[in-house]
């Protein structure tokens, strides 16, 4: 159903990489044992990694979902950043081809529960020619979530703007399984958006 109001929260950071083959086994455990306790504890509603599909973009994208932007710009983040761990200041540098998103959600959303993430998103990143604004806007709002609400397994989609990073655009599709996609990329409404950066991804962790 479409919903006004944003289940999960207002805020989304967005943490894109490659990394070296060497660097890959101890990802996923740093991520689970520093990353995401210190952001749980700290406010944020839910946390989870992904590996990429297929698409475009980088192999990996990390995802942490708050209350609002501000939980981003507040002491108690900034103080995690300001003073890392030796782990965590070491494995940022591993990092291949970083990407990353401040973002603020555009409502309405399309979902049916609460927050944290699906084991698979698609995400659009795209920007949008002021002149063609108005016009997406309406079909996006009238046409494309209308449109995915009647599809089995399209389980929330949301639409965000970014504070940092490009493209400025960023919708994320969450999906019961791979399959569902070939679905949602048969919406005439979606090619609108999709001649820029698309890339599916599944849930390898998880933390709320």
């Amino acid at each position: 159903m479409l919903n006004d109001s944003a289940l999960g929260g207002t805020g989304l950071l967005a943490i894109f990489c490659d990394l070296v083959d060497s660097d890959k086994p101890d990802f996923r455990p740093w991520l689970s044992e520093d990353m995401f306790p210190a952001r749980i504890d700290i406010g944020f509603n839910a946390c989870g990694s992904f590996d990429k599909v297929q698409g475009d973009g980088p192999e990996f994208v990390t995802m942490y979902e708050m209350p609002s932007l501000g939980h981003l710009y507040g002491e108690p983040y900034q103080a995690l950043r300001r003073v890392r761990k030796p782990r965590d200041a070491a494995y940022h540098k591993k990092f291949r081809n970083p990407e990353r998103y401040t973002l603020n959600w555009a409502g309405p959303e399309l979902s049916s529960g609460g927050g944290g993430f699906s084991s698979y998103v698609a995400i659009d990143r795209f920007d949008l020619p002021q002149d063609a604004a108005q016009e997406f806007n309406i079909s996006f709002v009238c046409d494309y979530l209308p449109a995915l609400e009647k599809i089995p397994g399209v389980l929330r989609v949301r639409r965000y703007l970014s504070m940092e990073g490009t493209p400025s655009h960023f919708v994320l599709h969450e999906l019961s399984d791979v399959d569902v996609l070939e679905s949602v990329n048969g919406i005439q409404a979606r090619n609108k958006f999709r001649d820029t950066t698309s890339g599916l991804y599944r849930r390898m962790i998880e933390a709320s």
